[in-house]
């Protein structure tokens, strides 16, 4: 693709974010085309927006969000690269947008340099504000190793008692439960953590970092 043949649209409600966005875009002479929308409802609607290689959605839109319409997007028309712009750091929205194929995450506050951000996108490359990354990274950092083996809360505690040492009946006796429904528990332990006896599953606890 020649960069001239670039086709870039936004779907933004803040007429002065949009404006500023739009004179950037236009001060951008290999461009080929430049679009907005003020709704996700109107993007959808028209199918101009079909056509565009990059699309700018505002995460805060009025009726349907810019997260959700990412995902109707991505449903519809994949290879539109999406990238979204907020105000909010929010890890629940970042982590949605992503899943929901968005290819960047920018807060609006440190869009700096709109040229450079369409540059790495043809490249083939993600934006990620630096406020935003620190956050991923941060959030991988403080990942609870319950979330990562899909342990519910129970599970989590049975487990810790049970690294401790603690017979079965001393974990029923301790959680005030029958033995019965700690070892369904314990079942469902090993076969989540891919362990087959209590050395294992010491062993295991070790490696990922359970053990006190």
């Amino acid at each position: 693709m020649k960069t001239s043949d670039v086709k870039v649209g936004i779907v933004e409600n803040d007429e002065n974010f949009r404006q500023q966005i739009l004179k950037a875009l236009e001060s951008i002479p290999e461009i080929g085309g430049i679009y907005y929308w003020e709704s996700a409802e109107a993007y959808l609607s028209d199918e101009k927006g079909r056509s565009l290689d990059i699309l700018f959605l505002d995460i805060m839109l009025s009726n349907m969000n810019g997260v959700e319409l990412a995902g109707k997007i991505s449903a519809r028309d994949p290879e539109i690269s999406k990238i979204m712009l907020s105000n909010m750091n929010s890890d629940e929205l970042i982590y949605e947008s992503l899943r929901n194929g968005a290819i960047g995450y920018i807060l609006k506050s440190e869009l700096k340099d709109i040229t450079d951000v369409i540059d790495t996108v043809l490249k083939g490359g993600a934006i990620i504000t630096p406020t935003i990354a620190f956050r991923v990274l941060n959030s991988f950092k403080q990942k609870d190793i319950s979330g990562e083996f899909k342990l519910t809360p129970k599970e989590k505690q049975i487990l810790d008692e049970m690294v401790k040492g603690k017979t079965i009946g001393r974990v029923a006796e301790f959680l005030g439960v029958s033995k019965y429904t700690v070892q369904h528990h314990v079942k469902n332990i090993y076969k989540k953590l891919n362990v087959h006896n209590r050395a294992e599953l010491v062993r295991k606890a070790s490696d990922i970092g359970l053990l006190p």
